[in-house]
Formats: C-alpha cells, sequence, structure tokens
C-alpha cells in the first residue's frame, strides 16, 4: 500500500492564528467599550452639573437684579396703586385747571367788550342829554318869546287866544307871564276857561307826587289825575 502524501505544517497553523486574530479584536472591542462607558458617564454627570450651575446662576441673576422703584421705597402694591391714582387725579385736575384758566381768559375778554360796549353807550347817553339840553333850551326861547308876545298883546286879544289854546300851551305861557299881565288877561277870558286855568295853575304849583307826576309838568302835560283840583271842594 502507498502511503498518504503528508500535509504541509503552514496549513496546520492557520487555524490557530485567525482564532488568536479573532480572540485579541474581541479583547480590544471590550476594552474600547468600557472606555467609551467610562467617558460616557461622566460626560452625563457633568451635563447634570452644568444644568445645576444654570440654575444657580439663574436665581443668582434674578436676587442681583435692580430693584423696583416702590421696592426701594418699601412700597406694597396697594399703596403703589393708590400713588398711581392719585397720579390719575393730579392728571385730572390739572386738565380741569386749564380748562378753567381758559373760561376765564375768555370771560375776561367778554367782560373788557361789555366795558367797551357801556363806554360807548354812556357817550351815546351824554350826546342825547346834550341834544335834549339844546332843545329844552330851544323850546325855553320859544316859549319865552311867545310869553313876550302875549303880554305886549291887549288883554281882550290874549283872553281870546287862551280861551282857545290847549290846557298844556295855556298853563305853560300862562305859568309864565308877569302876573299883572297875566290878572288882566284872565279877567278877559270866559269864566269857565279861567276857572280852569286857575285850577291847572294851582296844580302845578303843588309838589310832584311822582315821577311820572314830574315827567309829565316837565314835558308840558297836565299834573297827575290823582291829585286834588283847586277848587273842587263844595
Amino acid at each position: 500500500m502507498s502511503k498518504a502524501p503528508k500535509r504541509p505544517v503552514g496549513v496546520r497553523l492557520m487555524p490557530a492564528a485567525m482564532a488568536t486574530a479573532a480572540a485579541l479584536l474581541a479583547m480590544k472591542a471590550v476594552a474600547m467599550a468600557e472606555d467609551i462607558a467610562d467617558t460616557a458617564t461622566p460626560t452625563a454627570a457633568a451635563a447634570d452639573e452644568h444644568a445645576e450651575v444654570t440654575q444657580e446662576s439663574a436665581a443668582s441673576a434674578n436676587q442681583c437684579a435692580p430693584a423696583s422703584f416702590a421696592e426701594m421705597a418699601g412700597l406694597s402694591q396697594s399703596e403703589v396703586q393708590i400713588l398711581q391714582a392719585l397720579s390719575a387725579r393730579r392728571e385730572t385736575l390739572d386738565q380741569r385747571a386749564a380748562a378753567a384758566d381758559t373760561q376765564s381768559e375768555l370771560m375776561a375778554a367778554a367782560e373788557h367788550r361789555l366795558d367797551e360796549r357801556l363806554a360807548e353807550l354812556r357817550r351815546l347817553e351824554a350826546t342825547v342829554s346834550d341834544l335834549l339840553g339844546q332843545l329844552d333850551e330851544s323850546q325855553e326861547q320859544r316859549l319865552a318869546s311867545l310869553v313876550d308876545v302875549y303880554q305886549r298883546m291887549r288883554a281882550k286879544d290874549a283872553a281870546t287866544v287862551f280861551d282857545r289854546l290847549d290846557d298844556g300851551t295855556l298853563v305853560q305861557v300862562a305859568s309864565r307871564m308877569r302876573q299883572a299881565n297875566l290878572a288882566e288877561v284872565m279877567g278877559r277870558m270866559q269864566p269857565d276857561r279861567a276857572r280852569e286855568l286857575t285850577e291847572m295853575l294851582a296844580d302845578r304849583a303843588r309838589p310832584p307826587e311822582g315821577g311820572a307826576d314830574l315827567l309829565a309838568r316837565a314835558n308840558g302835560g297836565a299834573p297827575s289825575a290823582s291829585a286834588p283840583a283847586a277848587g273842587n271842594g263844595g
């Protein structure tokens, strides 16, 4: 029988070398895993520590934040609200004061215009009074001239005119005549008309009873009808 050929020695050693290499790779993998686990643990701890530090920093920042004016003054929230309400009330009062000042200025301007108007009316009143005075003076001059005419007339002729004159004109003319001339004229007048003239002259000599009576006499009218007529008794 022929002998089987011998296998080379290198071929036998290959499986053992591969097994050894696999074992080494496994050991290195385990070692790397342990290193990674050891590295990960401190990193998580560091993250937790960093979070704690961040929270502490935030709290410290909150504690170090500048205090408000109310906190510095030691005011409570209700006191702050009261102060705010008082401030709003002050603003309202200031606005009302400004409006009142404006109203006062308008009233002052209106009062000034009223004073100017009153001054103008006083000037107008003075002008009218002056004109009335001139008119009264002119009227008095005409009456004086008329009285002089009647006094120069014959008593009979004057009496004839007097009998037909209206009461206002008659009493104004007769009251301005000299007594001697008037007596002579009245002696020639009709008795009833002479009596009426006597009563009007007596009423004219009586003090006025009021403003209306005085105004009527100034305008040449008859005295007030409430006055008792002279010579009516009995």
